[in-house]
């Protein structure tokens, strides 16, 4: 028993010392403009720059402009990664409705980002930081070669707006969506309805057709102001309760000349 305590103590010396070298990854990362931690809300964004899971580069100061989120995740493919790329993928029509870009960040490799994005279809840039460049300029901690979950909202003049240092994947894209598009002006889209098609809103187009005026068809009532033509073409939109003008009632017949 004696001869083996030794290298029990070794044991607990490692663990002690992996234990405390952890602790130092997960502490505040030294940027390059000379601060720690988190880039903290007002300071201008990095001008930093990727490839994405195409081979496509991405670079940050082309998106002046439009509000910008960038998302760092820990690694491809794992639950809570997997969950927070698909609602952001869920909710991309919207993005784009609000002006709103989406980068996706991580230390995975083109190949893996690649794999990823084709298995869940994600439609936005997933950008490979592989050296750690875009973390390390805005701050994002590294634990054991992989990044914290943490997200930054830039501002159309390329400023930081908001940063969400504790994210629930489930519904941050939501909460990210809301915070954008008030930096856009844009109205918050609203989320397709299950099984919803994506026909035009009633009286978007021809909810007033000219046509109904010009070239009717014989038969149709005169004068009848607010009823609906009886000799409508099939097909034609029939004008209702949408604020639409209502075609002009047709002229009166000229009497027959005696």
């Amino acid at each position: 028993m004696k001869r083996r305590f030794p290298t029990a103590l070794v044991f607990v010396v490692v663990a002690v010392v992996f234990a405390f070298v952890s602790l130092l990854a997960c502490g505040a990362a030294e940027r390059p403009d000379g601060g720690q931690g988190l880039l903290p809300v007002g300071a201008p964004a990095p001008d930093v720059f990727a490839a994405d899971q195409h081979g496509a580069i991405q670079r940050l100061s082309d998106q002046r402009g439009r509000a910008v989120v960038v998302y760092f995740y820990p690694k491809d493919g794992t639950p809570g990664c997997t969950e927070e790329a698909c609602a952001f993928r869920d909710a991309w029509d919207r993005f784009k409705q609000a002006n709103v870009q989406v980068f996706g960040v991580s230390a995975d490799t083109r190949e893996s980002h690649e794999a990823f994005s084709t298995e869940h279809r994600l439609p936005f840039p997933i950008l490979v930081d592989t050296d750690h460049t875009w973390a390390t300029a805005f701050g994002v901690p590294m634990r054991l070669g992989t990044m914290a979950r943490v997200t930054f909202l830039i501002d159309p003049d390329g400023k930081i707006a908001k940063v969400y240092p504790d994210v629930d994947p489930g519904v941050h894209a939501d909460d990210v969506l809301k915070d954008a598009a008030q930096l856009t002006g844009a109205a918050l889209p609203v989320a397709p309805a299950a099984g919803s098609g994506s026909a035009a809103p009633a009286g978007a187009d021809g909810a007033a057709p000219a046509a109904g005026a010009e070239g009717a068809p014989a038969g149709a009532a005169p004068g009848a102001a607010g009823a609906v033509p009886s000799g409508a073409a099939p097909g034609a939109a029939v004008p209702v309760a949408t604020g639409a003008m209502l075609p002009p009632a047709a002229p009166a017949p000229t009497p027959a000349k005696r």
